[in-house]
């Protein structure tokens, strides 16, 4: 299950050149991002919604571009809201991951 707030690594950087005309930058193979916002979106060729994220670390540089889910995988095996620092009633929106 994905949730916003979950530690993400990107697996698959490899875009379109159309991506360029929407965002002056991608997430990039091996690195971790945390996911600030998830939305189901149209893929730009075949319009289809996919799950997406909007990673918190690309958007504090002002971009706003949504990334299809299939090109992350988490980045730790355990939930946020297992941890110690989370608060043990708190479960943020989750979507499963096979969407």
């Amino acid at each position: 299950m994905w949730y916003a707030g979950q530690r993400v690594k990107c697996m698959n950087d490899r875009f379109s050149g159309a991506i360029w005309e929407w965002t002056s930058t991608v997430p990039r193979a091996g690195q971790v991002y945390t996911i600030a916002a998830m939305d189901y979106l149209p893929q730009w060729n075949t319009r289809t919604p996919v799950l997406s994220f909007l990673l918190q670390e690309l958007r504090d540089g002002g971009d706003q571009a949504y990334y299809s889910a299939w090109r992350f995988e988490p980045a730790t095996r355990t939930p946020l809201w297992e941890t110690r620092e989370m608060n043990p009633t708190h479960h943020p929106r989750r979507v499963p991951a096979s969407h």
